[in-house]
């Protein structure tokens, strides 16, 4: 990850561990069983997890290492400053080691905006999948947690800076509880996955390397130079 600057002191309260509060506990735990499937498909491959704190409710079942990224708390301006801090083990990687990323509330005053998604390219296996959920601007949920200086997943510069890295966006989605609480018939894919609905969003990327031509192209490409029917 790339160096991480301080952040500024706000005038918000700081975001000291929202998610070992009663809702961000209600918000991983509605979350875990749609990223549980990503690890499911990953059969084989590790995967590389990065949570955004140490709260207990960042648990998934996937092979590989976890590592718990937090900001520091500096007590005299009362606010989140200095590195990133994460304790992982195995490190270094090798290049090609993971079949999977899945950075899950990273804080996004340094991590999301300051991603290196270069160095997440080198880790990653071709065709790998890299998946990014953060918090959702557009959904009431943000009452919950708006006044404790969080900030919401900007897509659209992710996006920008995953492309240039190389990543392909394969999906945007909603994740997590929605608002209303409750409807009156059970509700449609559209209503579960919502980008407007949702508490967070979710971005899944895949790695492709430039460069290569799939298979069936190539065979038919030598066959037209052969002459081949």
């Amino acid at each position: 990850m790339a160096a991480m600057p301080a952040l500024p002191a706000a005038s918000v309260t700081p975001s000291l561990d929202w998610f070992a509060s009663a809702a961000g506990a209600r918000l991983l735990a509605c979350e875990a069983p749609g990223l549980q499937e990503f690890g499911s498909r990953c059969v084989g491959c590790r995967a590389l997890l990065l949570c955004g704190s140490r709260a207990s409710g960042f648990a998934l079942d996937l092979e590989g290492p976890r590592a718990a990224v937090s900001l520091g708390f500096d007590a005299r301006s009362g606010a989140l400053a200095g590195p990133l801090r994460a304790d992982i083990d195995g490190l270094p990687f090798c290049r090609e080691s993971f079949g999977l990323i899945l950075a899950w509330h990273l804080p996004a005053q340094m991590a999301f905006e300051h991603f290196d998604f270069a160095e997440a390219a080198e880790l990653l296996q071709p065709e790998g999948e890299l998946v990014l959920v953060g918090l959702n601007g557009l959904s009431a949920w943000r009452l919950h947690w708006q006044r404790y200086g969080l900030r919401p997943l900007q897509v659209s510069s992710v996006r920008q800076r995953a492309q240039a890295a190389g990543f392909e966006l394969r999906a945007v989605r909603g994740l997590g509880p929605r608002w209303p609480w409750a409807l009156g018939d059970e509700p449609g894919p559209a209503v579960l996955q919502s980008t407007t609905l949702c508490a967070s969003l979710l971005l899944q990327f895949k790695r492709r390397r430039h460069g290569l031509t799939p298979l069936p192209a190539r065979r038919a490409l030598a066959a037209a130079r052969l002459g081949a029917p």
